[in-house]
């Protein structure tokens, strides 16, 4: 049995495996953990974090080790998992990314031009297009608060990417379950914003690399390397490709999976949906803990 522990607004991303019968797994919202005096033993992964205020965060990670204490097998710490802007700022200082991040209220410059400004926390698109100079990016700011960002909230974001062929933009991600890491397909689109894509928008070379990326999972090394650096054990790792390099945008502990999609009317991409479907289910089953009786220790207070 593996459960899911999620905020209970952002429960659906892993409906479509709660669906599959091949390998049990239930969702949890934190409200029913924490209210919760006992949990089964079973596999508990820790997802949306970053969603967390403060002190539910103190609060959940406390029940990890409630769990963990107790015999229960857990993924991703909540009290090491960094946020966005930490790990961008960590990758940023170990050479894996370019580009750098900032958050405003610290007032610091950006070093390269152009940047975007989004949210932490946040996996909504960002709040501004590309920025050019300071004059641009100061009345972004001043837009998004006017508009009720908190300004402790506001990240600045260097710009990196580059097209993946002439007008074309790709998203390349990858699984990280337990100690499996699993390519992903891609996410393609006309502009630099790769955030849902276009369907049936890429090459059919460029579908044939898709389905390279879900087989082979290139870049292996370096983007379990990110996870570590992250304290994730479960997630999807988003970057791009500049000049060959991975540039990684950032890490979704709560991905929105869509396991057996529809058909498309691109058959190379259903085959890497369908080749992603079978290695996530196998990496699942790998990490499961067959269900008994027992239960661990208190994950509620009292």
């Amino acid at each position: 049995m593996i459960f899911v522990l999620t905020t209970a607004p952002h429960r659906y991303t892993h409906e479509t495996v709660e669906a599959e019968a091949s390998v049990d797994v239930r969702v949890l919202g934190y409200p029913e953990v924490i209210q919760s005096k006992h949990m089964p033993t079973a596999t508990y992964i820790f997802t949306d974090v970053d969603r967390l205020a403060p002190a539910t965060l103190i609060h959940i990670a406390e029940i990890y080790r409630r769990l963990r204490d107790g015999g229960g097998k857990v993924l991703n710490d909540p009290a090491r998992m960094l946020s966005r802007f930490g790990l961008l700022r960590a990758l940023h200082r170990a050479g894996i990314n370019d580009f750098d991040a900032y958050r405003v209220e610290d007032l610091e410059e950006p070093r390269r031009w152009p940047v975007f400004l989004r949210v932490e926390g946040d996996h909504m698109p960002p709040l501004s297009g590309l920025l050019h100079d300071w004059a641009e990016l100061d009345a972004a700011i001043n837009r998004s608060v006017a508009d009720g960002s908190p300004r402790p909230a506001l990240l600045i974001v260097e710009y990196s990417a580059e097209p993946a062929v002439p007008g074309l933009f790709r998203k390349l991600s990858a699984f990280r379950v337990g100690d499996r890491l699993l390519g992903y397909t891609c996410v393609h689109d006309d502009q630099w914003l790769v955030k849902y894509g276009k369907p049936a928008i890429a090459t059919p070379e460029l579908y044939e690399d898709e389905y390279r990326f879900v087989a082979e999972c290139p870049f292996a090394e370096t983007l379990m390397n990110v996870f570590d650096i992250a304290g994730v054990e479960y997630g999807r790792v988003d970057y791009g490709l500049v000049a060959g390099r991975p540039q990684i945008y950032e890490i979704n502990s709560n991905p929105d999976l869509k396991l057996r999609p529809e058909p498309g009317p691109v058959a190379r991409r259903n085959e890497s949906n369908a080749l992603f479907a079978a290695n996530y289910l196998d990496a699942l089953k790998a990490i499961d803990t067959p269900p008994n009786a027992e239960v661990l220790a208190q994950a509620a207070d009292g």
